[in-house]
Protein backbone atom coordinates (compact mmCIF):
# COMPACT_ATOMS: atom_id res chain seq x y z
CA UNK A 1 0.00 0.00 0.00
CA UNK A 2 1.43 3.34 -0.89
CA UNK A 3 1.08 6.44 1.05
CA UNK A 4 -0.32 9.88 -0.95
CA UNK A 5 0.60 13.49 -0.07
CA UNK A 6 -2.02 16.26 1.09
CA UNK A 7 -5.29 15.01 2.19
CA UNK A 8 -5.86 11.39 1.30
CA UNK A 9 -4.22 7.91 1.68
CA UNK A 10 -5.24 5.50 -1.86
CA UNK A 11 -4.56 2.01 -1.95
CA UNK A 12 -3.74 0.90 -5.60
CA UNK A 13 -5.24 -2.49 -5.00
CA UNK A 14 -8.38 -0.91 -3.92
CA UNK A 15 -8.87 1.97 -6.37
CA UNK A 16 -12.01 4.08 -4.85
CA UNK A 17 -11.31 3.55 -1.25
CA UNK A 18 -9.64 6.73 0.59
CA UNK A 19 -8.50 6.78 4.40
CA UNK A 20 -9.23 8.89 6.43
CA UNK A 21 -6.48 11.64 7.25
CA UNK A 22 -6.99 12.54 11.03
CA UNK A 23 -5.60 9.10 12.00
CA UNK A 24 -2.95 8.13 9.88
CA UNK A 25 -1.11 5.37 12.47
CA UNK A 26 -4.79 3.52 11.89
CA UNK A 27 -5.50 3.85 7.93
CA UNK A 28 -9.06 3.29 8.25
CA UNK A 29 -10.67 3.72 5.21
CA UNK A 30 -14.10 5.79 4.60
CA UNK A 31 -16.37 3.47 2.18
CA UNK A 32 -19.80 4.45 0.80
CA UNK A 33 -22.66 1.66 1.89
CA UNK A 34 -22.86 0.62 -1.53
CA UNK A 35 -19.34 0.29 -1.68
CA UNK A 36 -18.86 -1.73 1.17
CA UNK A 37 -21.55 -4.08 0.36
CA UNK A 38 -20.37 -4.53 -3.31
CA UNK A 39 -17.10 -5.88 -1.48
CA UNK A 40 -18.62 -8.11 0.85
CA UNK A 41 -20.96 -9.25 -1.89
CA UNK A 42 -17.71 -10.17 -3.90
CA UNK A 43 -16.12 -11.40 -0.81
CA UNK A 44 -19.24 -13.99 0.32
CA UNK A 45 -19.36 -14.90 -3.62
CA UNK A 46 -16.18 -15.63 -3.87
CA UNK A 47 -16.34 -18.07 -1.14
CA UNK A 48 -19.44 -19.77 -0.90
CA UNK A 49 -20.03 -19.83 -5.41
CA UNK A 50 -21.29 -23.37 -4.56
CA UNK A 51 -22.99 -24.58 -1.69
CA UNK A 52 -25.54 -27.44 -0.45
CA UNK A 53 -27.64 -26.74 2.94
CA UNK A 54 -30.17 -28.65 4.71
CA UNK A 55 -32.95 -27.21 6.24
CA UNK A 56 -36.95 -26.71 6.99
CA UNK A 57 -38.47 -24.42 4.43
CA UNK A 58 -40.32 -21.87 6.38
CA UNK A 59 -42.05 -18.66 4.89
CA UNK A 60 -42.64 -19.64 1.92
CA UNK A 61 -43.68 -17.27 -0.51
CA UNK A 62 -44.48 -17.93 -4.78
CA UNK A 63 -44.60 -14.19 -6.48
CA UNK A 64 -46.73 -13.29 -9.52
CA UNK A 65 -43.02 -13.17 -10.78
CA UNK A 66 -42.87 -16.89 -10.65
CA UNK A 67 -39.67 -15.97 -8.07
CA UNK A 68 -39.84 -18.59 -4.78
CA UNK A 69 -38.83 -16.94 -1.84
CA UNK A 70 -38.36 -18.78 1.45
CA UNK A 71 -35.87 -19.29 4.84
CA UNK A 72 -34.11 -22.28 5.48
CA UNK A 73 -33.62 -22.94 9.31
CA UNK A 74 -32.91 -25.26 11.72
CA UNK A 75 -33.39 -24.84 15.89
CA UNK A 76 -30.26 -22.35 15.59
CA UNK A 77 -30.34 -19.99 12.84
CA UNK A 78 -32.64 -18.71 9.75
CA UNK A 79 -31.41 -18.67 6.32
CA UNK A 80 -33.05 -16.19 3.49
CA UNK A 81 -33.20 -18.03 0.12
CA UNK A 82 -34.64 -16.75 -3.14
CA UNK A 83 -35.25 -19.78 -5.88
CA UNK A 84 -35.75 -17.88 -9.34
CA UNK A 85 -38.25 -18.53 -12.33
CA UNK A 86 -36.00 -20.09 -13.94
CA UNK A 87 -34.65 -22.07 -12.06
CA UNK A 88 -37.82 -23.08 -9.79
CA UNK A 89 -38.99 -24.11 -13.10
CA UNK A 90 -36.99 -27.47 -13.27
CA UNK A 91 -37.54 -28.35 -9.85
CA UNK A 92 -41.03 -30.76 -9.80
CA UNK A 93 -42.15 -30.76 -6.81
CA UNK A 94 -44.16 -27.78 -4.93
CA UNK A 95 -42.76 -24.85 -2.33
CA UNK A 96 -44.33 -26.09 1.13
CA UNK A 97 -43.49 -24.34 4.45
CA UNK A 98 -42.13 -27.49 6.93
CA UNK A 99 -40.41 -29.36 4.20
CA UNK A 100 -36.85 -30.47 4.59
CA UNK A 101 -34.58 -30.07 1.84
CA UNK A 102 -31.22 -30.09 0.38
CA UNK A 103 -30.57 -26.48 -0.86
CA UNK A 104 -27.79 -25.82 -3.52
CA UNK A 105 -26.55 -22.81 -4.80
CA UNK A 106 -24.63 -19.71 -4.17
CA UNK A 107 -24.31 -17.26 -1.34
CA UNK A 108 -25.05 -13.55 -2.36
CA UNK A 109 -25.78 -10.45 -0.89
CA UNK A 110 -28.97 -8.16 -1.43
CA UNK A 111 -27.79 -4.73 -1.78
CA UNK A 112 -30.95 -2.99 -1.05
CA UNK A 113 -31.21 -4.28 2.11
CA UNK A 114 -27.86 -5.39 3.05
CA UNK A 115 -28.81 -8.67 3.99
CA UNK A 116 -27.16 -12.16 2.73
CA UNK A 117 -29.17 -14.65 1.34
CA UNK A 118 -28.70 -18.01 -0.88
CA UNK A 119 -29.56 -18.05 -4.68
CA UNK A 120 -30.84 -21.63 -4.91
CA UNK A 121 -30.20 -23.17 -8.46
CA UNK A 122 -31.86 -26.64 -7.18
CA UNK A 123 -33.65 -28.27 -4.38
CA UNK A 124 -33.57 -31.81 -2.85
CA UNK A 125 -36.44 -33.04 -0.54
CA UNK A 126 -35.26 -35.52 2.12
CA UNK A 127 -35.96 -38.57 3.03
CA UNK A 128 -38.16 -39.44 -0.49
CA UNK A 129 -37.62 -38.30 -3.71
CA UNK A 130 -38.13 -35.16 -6.16
CA UNK A 131 -40.80 -37.15 -8.54
CA UNK A 132 -42.38 -38.84 -5.28
CA UNK A 133 -42.93 -35.98 -3.89
CA UNK A 134 -44.22 -33.83 -6.84
CA UNK A 135 -46.51 -36.95 -7.36
CA UNK A 136 -48.04 -36.72 -3.66
CA UNK A 137 -48.33 -33.19 -3.42
CA UNK A 138 -50.87 -33.15 -6.83
CA UNK A 139 -52.37 -35.87 -5.36
CA UNK A 140 -53.04 -34.28 -2.33
CA UNK A 141 -53.99 -31.31 -4.14
CA UNK A 142 -56.66 -32.91 -6.74
CA UNK A 143 -58.05 -35.34 -3.78
CA UNK A 144 -59.04 -31.97 -1.42
CA UNK A 145 -61.12 -30.91 -4.39
CA UNK A 146 -62.87 -34.48 -4.99
CA UNK A 147 -61.21 -34.89 -8.68
CA UNK A 148 -60.20 -37.99 -7.52
CA UNK A 149 -63.14 -39.41 -5.53
CA UNK A 150 -65.01 -42.21 -7.03
CA UNK A 151 -68.83 -40.50 -7.34
CA UNK A 152 -67.48 -38.46 -9.99
CA UNK A 153 -66.42 -41.33 -12.07
CA UNK A 154 -68.70 -42.19 -15.12
CA UNK A 155 -69.58 -45.61 -16.28
CA UNK A 156 -68.30 -46.45 -19.46
CA UNK A 157 -70.33 -46.84 -22.42
CA UNK A 158 -71.20 -50.55 -22.92
CA UNK A 159 -70.68 -50.45 -26.92
CA UNK A 160 -69.35 -46.98 -28.03
CA UNK A 161 -69.32 -46.53 -31.45
CA UNK A 162 -66.84 -43.65 -31.50
CA UNK A 163 -63.59 -43.42 -30.07
CA UNK A 164 -61.24 -40.62 -29.53
CA UNK A 165 -57.57 -41.69 -29.19
CA UNK A 166 -54.85 -39.44 -27.55
CA UNK A 167 -51.42 -40.53 -28.04
CA UNK A 168 -48.27 -40.31 -30.34
CA UNK A 169 -48.17 -41.09 -33.84
CA UNK A 170 -45.06 -42.70 -33.64
CA UNK A 171 -45.68 -44.62 -30.67
CA UNK A 172 -46.34 -48.58 -30.35
CA UNK A 173 -49.52 -47.91 -28.20
CA UNK A 174 -51.36 -46.64 -31.42
CA UNK A 175 -50.81 -49.69 -33.12
CA UNK A 176 -51.42 -51.94 -30.26
CA UNK A 177 -54.57 -49.90 -29.63
CA UNK A 178 -56.18 -50.52 -33.20
CA UNK A 179 -54.74 -53.98 -33.53
CA UNK A 180 -57.03 -54.51 -30.41
CA UNK A 181 -59.79 -52.72 -31.76
CA UNK A 182 -59.67 -54.89 -34.98
CA UNK A 183 -59.42 -57.95 -33.36
CA UNK A 184 -62.67 -57.51 -30.99
CA UNK A 185 -64.88 -55.00 -32.60
CA UNK A 186 -64.06 -53.66 -36.55
CA UNK A 187 -67.58 -51.67 -36.18
CA UNK A 188 -66.00 -48.68 -33.57
CA UNK A 189 -64.92 -45.69 -35.35
CA UNK A 190 -61.48 -44.55 -34.21
CA UNK A 191 -60.22 -40.35 -34.18
CA UNK A 192 -57.22 -40.30 -33.34
CA UNK A 193 -55.49 -36.53 -31.64
CA UNK A 194 -51.72 -36.95 -31.89
CA UNK A 195 -49.93 -35.43 -29.09
CA UNK A 196 -46.31 -35.84 -27.48
CA UNK A 197 -46.24 -37.82 -24.68
CA UNK A 198 -43.04 -37.55 -23.03
CA UNK A 199 -40.40 -34.71 -23.08
CA UNK A 200 -40.70 -30.85 -22.84
CA UNK A 201 -44.01 -29.30 -23.80
CA UNK A 202 -45.75 -32.67 -23.76
CA UNK A 203 -48.31 -31.83 -21.31
CA UNK A 204 -49.14 -28.63 -22.99
CA UNK A 205 -49.75 -30.68 -26.18
CA UNK A 206 -51.43 -33.35 -24.29
CA UNK A 207 -53.83 -31.03 -23.05
CA UNK A 208 -54.82 -29.44 -26.31
CA UNK A 209 -55.34 -32.67 -28.27
CA UNK A 210 -58.32 -33.32 -25.29
CA UNK A 211 -59.52 -30.27 -25.76
CA UNK A 212 -59.35 -30.65 -29.65
CA UNK A 213 -61.42 -33.86 -29.15
CA UNK A 214 -63.71 -32.10 -26.91
CA UNK A 215 -64.62 -29.91 -29.77
CA UNK A 216 -64.98 -32.17 -32.63
CA UNK A 217 -67.53 -33.85 -30.31
CA UNK A 218 -69.75 -36.99 -31.03
CA UNK A 219 -67.44 -38.76 -29.04
CA UNK A 220 -68.65 -42.07 -26.56
CA UNK A 221 -65.40 -42.48 -24.64
CA UNK A 222 -61.49 -41.32 -24.95
CA UNK A 223 -58.44 -43.40 -24.41
CA UNK A 224 -55.12 -41.71 -23.72
CA UNK A 225 -52.50 -43.95 -23.70
CA UNK A 226 -48.49 -44.17 -23.71
CA UNK A 227 -46.25 -47.21 -23.72
CA UNK A 228 -44.14 -48.09 -20.83
CA UNK A 229 -41.26 -46.01 -19.56
CA UNK A 230 -39.31 -44.31 -16.37
CA UNK A 231 -40.89 -41.92 -14.03
CA UNK A 232 -39.41 -39.78 -16.01
CA UNK A 233 -40.63 -40.69 -19.56
CA UNK A 234 -44.04 -40.50 -18.12
CA UNK A 235 -43.97 -37.61 -16.34
CA UNK A 236 -46.09 -35.62 -18.64
CA UNK A 237 -49.48 -37.69 -16.99
CA UNK A 238 -48.50 -36.88 -13.69
CA UNK A 239 -48.55 -33.19 -14.52
CA UNK A 240 -51.52 -30.96 -13.27
CA UNK A 241 -52.25 -29.64 -17.14
CA UNK A 242 -53.26 -33.04 -17.99
CA UNK A 243 -55.16 -33.95 -15.15
CA UNK A 244 -57.09 -31.09 -15.17
CA UNK A 245 -58.08 -31.78 -19.04
CA UNK A 246 -58.63 -35.33 -18.19
CA UNK A 247 -61.02 -34.48 -15.37
CA UNK A 248 -62.92 -31.68 -17.45
CA UNK A 249 -63.17 -33.93 -20.31
CA UNK A 250 -67.22 -34.39 -21.09
CA UNK A 251 -67.14 -38.03 -22.21
CA UNK A 252 -65.57 -40.88 -19.82
CA UNK A 253 -61.80 -41.09 -20.19
CA UNK A 254 -60.17 -44.46 -20.07
CA UNK A 255 -56.37 -44.09 -19.23
CA UNK A 256 -54.02 -47.01 -20.29
CA UNK A 257 -50.70 -45.42 -19.15
CA UNK A 258 -47.34 -47.49 -18.99
CA UNK A 259 -47.43 -50.92 -17.63
CA UNK A 260 -49.67 -52.39 -15.15
CA UNK A 261 -46.81 -51.09 -12.63
CA UNK A 262 -46.97 -48.19 -13.68
CA UNK A 263 -49.88 -45.82 -11.43
CA UNK A 264 -50.03 -42.24 -12.78
CA UNK A 265 -52.26 -39.32 -11.25
CA UNK A 266 -53.87 -39.14 -14.93
CA UNK A 267 -55.31 -43.20 -14.35
CA UNK A 268 -56.35 -41.48 -10.64
CA UNK A 269 -58.19 -38.79 -12.49
CA UNK A 270 -59.66 -40.73 -15.27
CA UNK A 271 -63.05 -42.59 -14.91
CA UNK A 272 -61.17 -45.75 -15.54
CA UNK A 273 -57.15 -46.97 -15.55
CA UNK A 274 -56.34 -49.56 -17.81
CA UNK A 275 -53.24 -51.44 -17.04
CA UNK A 276 -51.68 -50.97 -20.59
CA UNK A 277 -52.77 -49.40 -23.92
CA UNK A 278 -53.91 -52.79 -25.00
CA UNK A 279 -55.98 -53.25 -22.24
CA UNK A 280 -57.93 -49.81 -22.81
CA UNK A 281 -59.00 -50.75 -26.37
CA UNK A 282 -60.14 -53.93 -25.23
CA UNK A 283 -62.28 -52.43 -22.41
CA UNK A 284 -64.16 -50.12 -24.94
CA UNK A 285 -64.27 -53.35 -27.47
CA UNK A 286 -65.41 -55.24 -25.47
CA UNK A 287 -69.25 -54.37 -25.88
CA UNK A 288 -69.83 -56.87 -28.37
CA UNK A 289 -69.16 -59.57 -27.12
CA UNK A 290 -70.62 -58.43 -23.81
CA UNK A 291 -73.99 -57.92 -24.92
CA UNK A 292 -73.52 -61.28 -26.63
CA UNK A 293 -73.47 -63.10 -23.15
CA UNK A 294 -75.70 -61.10 -21.23
CA UNK A 295 -78.48 -62.00 -24.35
CA UNK A 296 -77.51 -65.85 -23.59
CA UNK A 297 -77.53 -65.35 -19.81
CA UNK A 298 -80.93 -63.52 -19.92
CA UNK A 299 -82.28 -66.31 -22.39
CA UNK A 300 -81.39 -68.66 -19.79
CA UNK A 301 -83.05 -66.76 -17.09
CA UNK A 302 -85.91 -66.55 -18.97
CA UNK A 303 -86.48 -70.13 -19.63
CA UNK A 304 -86.05 -71.66 -16.43
CA UNK A 305 -88.42 -68.64 -14.95
CA UNK A 306 -90.84 -70.23 -17.55
CA UNK A 307 -90.26 -73.70 -16.74
CA UNK A 308 -91.10 -72.96 -13.19
CA UNK A 309 -93.56 -71.06 -13.67
CA UNK A 310 -95.23 -73.85 -15.39
CA UNK A 311 -94.46 -76.09 -12.63
CA UNK A 312 -95.81 -73.85 -10.23
CA UNK A 313 -99.02 -73.38 -12.49
CA UNK A 314 -99.32 -77.28 -13.20
CA UNK A 315 -99.37 -77.38 -9.40
CA UNK A 316 -101.97 -75.13 -9.01
CA UNK A 317 -104.07 -76.81 -10.98
CA UNK A 318 -103.69 -80.11 -9.92
CA UNK A 319 -104.62 -78.56 -6.03
CA UNK A 320 -108.25 -77.23 -7.67
CA UNK A 321 -108.90 -80.47 -8.96
CA UNK A 322 -111.59 -82.49 -6.43
CA UNK A 323 -109.91 -85.66 -7.34
CA UNK A 324 -106.51 -84.66 -6.51
CA UNK A 325 -107.72 -83.25 -3.08
CA UNK A 326 -109.51 -87.15 -3.09
CA UNK A 327 -106.11 -88.56 -4.21
CA UNK A 328 -104.32 -86.38 -1.24
CA UNK A 329 -106.84 -87.24 1.75
CA UNK A 330 -106.60 -91.44 0.33
CA UNK A 331 -102.61 -90.78 0.56
CA UNK A 332 -103.17 -89.61 4.35
CA UNK A 333 -105.71 -92.47 5.18
CA UNK A 334 -103.27 -94.95 3.92
CA UNK A 335 -100.62 -93.65 5.65
CA UNK A 336 -102.62 -93.08 8.77
CA UNK A 337 -104.29 -97.16 8.24
CA UNK A 338 -100.10 -98.04 8.28
CA UNK A 339 -99.58 -96.44 11.30
CA UNK A 340 -102.87 -97.69 13.13
CA UNK A 341 -101.23 -101.81 11.81
CA UNK A 342 -97.78 -100.57 13.70
CA UNK A 343 -99.34 -99.85 17.04
CA UNK A 344 -101.55 -102.99 16.61
CA UNK A 345 -98.46 -105.07 15.94
CA UNK A 346 -96.97 -102.90 18.90
CA UNK A 347 -99.67 -104.02 21.06
CA UNK A 348 -99.63 -107.28 20.13
CA UNK A 349 -96.29 -107.73 20.79
CA UNK A 350 -96.51 -106.45 24.01
CA UNK A 351 -99.80 -108.16 24.89
CA UNK A 352 -97.68 -111.44 24.10
CA UNK A 353 -94.73 -110.61 26.46
CA UNK A 354 -97.23 -109.97 28.91
CA UNK A 355 -99.03 -113.35 29.04
CA UNK A 356 -95.79 -115.23 28.42
CA UNK A 357 -94.02 -113.52 31.83
CA UNK A 358 -97.54 -114.33 33.39
CA UNK A 359 -97.43 -117.80 32.57
CA UNK A 360 -94.09 -118.52 33.20
CA UNK A 361 -94.66 -117.00 36.84
CA UNK A 362 -97.84 -119.68 37.02
CA UNK A 363 -95.65 -122.11 36.81
CA UNK A 364 -93.56 -121.19 39.04
CA UNK A 365 -96.09 -120.49 41.74
CA UNK A 366 -97.97 -123.82 40.95
CA UNK A 367 -94.93 -125.76 41.54
CA UNK A 368 -94.43 -124.53 44.46
CA UNK A 369 -98.14 -125.24 45.39
CA UNK A 370 -97.49 -128.98 44.47
CA UNK A 371 -94.57 -129.75 46.46
CA UNK A 372 -96.52 -128.30 49.72
CA UNK A 373 -99.53 -128.97 49.19
CA UNK A 374 -101.41 -132.39 50.33
CA UNK A 375 -101.50 -134.60 47.91
CA UNK A 376 -97.86 -135.00 47.46
CA UNK A 377 -97.57 -135.44 51.80
CA UNK A 378 -100.10 -138.41 51.17
CA UNK A 379 -97.83 -139.95 48.24
CA UNK A 380 -95.21 -140.62 50.50
CA UNK A 381 -97.96 -142.60 52.65
CA UNK A 382 -99.39 -140.49 54.99
CA UNK A 383 -103.14 -139.89 55.30
CA UNK A 384 -106.03 -137.50 56.42
CA UNK A 385 -108.50 -138.23 59.49
CA UNK A 386 -111.30 -136.08 59.52
CA UNK A 387 -114.68 -136.51 61.63
CA UNK A 388 -117.86 -137.38 59.86
CA UNK A 389 -118.77 -133.55 60.00
CA UNK A 390 -115.52 -132.92 58.05
CA UNK A 391 -113.34 -131.81 60.84
CA UNK A 392 -110.06 -132.64 60.36
CA UNK A 393 -108.28 -134.71 63.67
CA UNK A 394 -105.13 -133.01 64.36
CA UNK A 395 -105.06 -134.47 68.33
CA UNK A 396 -106.03 -137.91 69.86
CA UNK A 397 -107.74 -136.19 72.46
CA UNK A 398 -109.91 -134.75 69.85
CA UNK A 399 -111.68 -138.22 69.18
CA UNK A 400 -113.65 -140.67 71.25
CA UNK A 401 -112.98 -144.82 71.29
CA UNK A 402 -116.03 -146.00 69.22
CA UNK A 403 -116.26 -143.28 67.21
CA UNK A 404 -116.15 -143.21 63.37
CA UNK A 405 -113.36 -141.53 61.33
CA UNK A 406 -112.33 -141.45 57.56
CA UNK A 407 -109.19 -141.99 56.38
CA UNK A 408 -108.18 -140.13 53.16
CA UNK A 409 -105.30 -141.90 51.65
CA UNK A 410 -103.08 -141.24 48.08
CA UNK A 411 -105.33 -143.69 46.41
CA UNK A 412 -108.47 -143.83 48.01
CA UNK A 413 -110.10 -143.43 51.35
CA UNK A 414 -111.33 -145.58 54.20
CA UNK A 415 -113.73 -146.16 57.67
CA UNK A 416 -112.13 -146.71 60.92
CA UNK A 417 -113.79 -147.10 64.01
CA UNK A 418 -111.43 -145.89 67.36
CA UNK A 419 -110.59 -148.66 69.33
CA UNK A 420 -108.05 -147.09 71.42
CA UNK A 421 -107.22 -143.38 72.23
CA UNK A 422 -103.51 -142.62 73.59
CA UNK A 423 -101.51 -139.32 73.94
CA UNK A 424 -98.12 -139.99 72.59
CA UNK A 425 -96.47 -142.39 69.80
CA UNK A 426 -93.73 -141.60 69.89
Amino acid sequence: MARGAGLALVDPELPGIVYSPKDTSSLRPVLTVSELTAQIRVLIEDIFDQVAVVGEISNAKVYPSGHWYFSLKDKDATLPCVCFKNANAQIKFELEDGLMVVARGKLSVYPPRGAYQLVVTALEPVGIGEWQLAFEQLRQKLESEGLLALTRKRPIPLVPRRIGVVTSLAGAALRDILTALQRRNRTVNVVVSPAKVQGEGSPEEIARAMENLQELGGLDVILLARGGGSIEDLWAFNTEIVARAVASSKVPVISGVGHETDVTICDLVADLRAPTPTAAAELVARGESELLERWINLQRRMVSRLDQRLVDATRSLERLDPMHSLLRYQERLERFALSIRHIEEQILRSTLAVLTQAHHRWLQAHEKLLALGPINVLSRGFSILRKADGQIVRNASEVAVGETLEALLHAGKLKLRVELCEGDWY
